[in-house]
């Protein structure tokens, strides 16, 4: 007696349904998990460190980065080849490349000039050609995790597929996010970072200055949480701040912040993470 009907097979037209969908459902894990690590991360450090606008580059890049990923699923489900599943991938990470590098650098300015027009000619982004390497070196690292992604997803869908639990079917998508949380993270170190700790650096110093006004301060503390850099506009320093950065040179060492206060905007250099100097500039409109 036969146990199971000739019937059940992955060949039969509501499985293979099944397979597409789950397709696009692993695509946008992939896609989902990769955004959650390269920029909701550093959404959620921004935020805590009063950047402006901080979940900007998260919103941005996450439908993009679904999209992409949700096509690959669903077409490599659909051909099912291993050697597409490479092709597709790659792809892919080509888009997630593009969109680690250029979100920060171009596309966010783009949109910080339609949500603030008045900020426009503060904002000084300059896309310098050896950042085309950083492009390079986001799709090798990034290539490598999304093609092991892809060859995993067959093997991982079909057992999804048949799982009777949601567990079964969910944990396909959870080896998935570790790979993406290693790519996520190291694009985060490539790119947020170098543009996240300038503005880290002169949070740190207002703060510790306003925790501080009024009383005395030894020398060598002054020099250490770099006061001097607020000297010249300690006036217009509140409480109440958001900071974005606002220029940089070629290898992010010698950075301008953008501080919105109260009642004020200053721009301040920041050189390799280390305040220098700040001074106000005429109020945006």
């Amino acid at each position: 007696m036969k146990l199971y009907s000739s019937e059940l097979t992955a060949d039969r037209a509501d499985v293979q349904r099944s397979k597409y969908v789950y397709g696009i459902w692993f695509g946008v894990a992939v896609g989902l998990s990769f955004s959650i690590f390269a920029w909701g991360i550093d959404a959620y450090r921004l935020d805590q460190i009063n950047g402006m606008y901080p979940w900007l580059k998260f919103l941005v890049g996450l439908l993009p980065c679904m999209v992409a990923g949700g096509f690959a699923g669903w077409l490599f489900a659909r051909i099912g080849k291993p050697l597409w599943a490479l092709f597709l991938w790659i792809i892919a990470a080509s888009v997630f490349a593009w969109l680690s590098v250029n979100l920060p650098l171009r596309i966010t300015p783009r949109i910080l000039n339609l949500i603030e027009p008045g900020i426009k000619d503060f904002l000084h982004y300059t896309y310098y050609e050896q950042f085309s390497f950083k492009f390079g070196v986001a799709f090798f690292w990034l290539a490598i995790l999304t093609a092991l992604t892809g060859l995993l997803q067959i093997p991982l869908s079909d057992s999804a597929v048949f799982s009777t639990s949601v567990f079964g079917k969910i944990s396909p998508m959870l080896v998935t996010m570790v790979l993406m949380a290693i790519s996520g993270n190291t694009m985060d170190n490539l790119n947020n970072e170098l543009l996240r700790s300038p503005i880290d650096a002169i949070n740190s110093t207002t703060q510790f200055f306003i925790d501080h006004k009024g009383e005395h301060i030894e020398p060598a503390q002054t020099r250490q949480m770099h006061l001097a850099s607020l000297r010249t506009v300690q006036d217009v320093v509140t409480p109440e701040r958001k900071f974005m950065i606002s220029g940089y040179d070629e290898d992010f060492g010698d950075v301008q912040v953008l501080a919105r206060f109260q009642n004020a905007w200053v721009e301040c250099e920041i050189f390799y993470n280390q305040p220098l100097s700040c001074e106000e500039i005429s109020n945006p409109p």
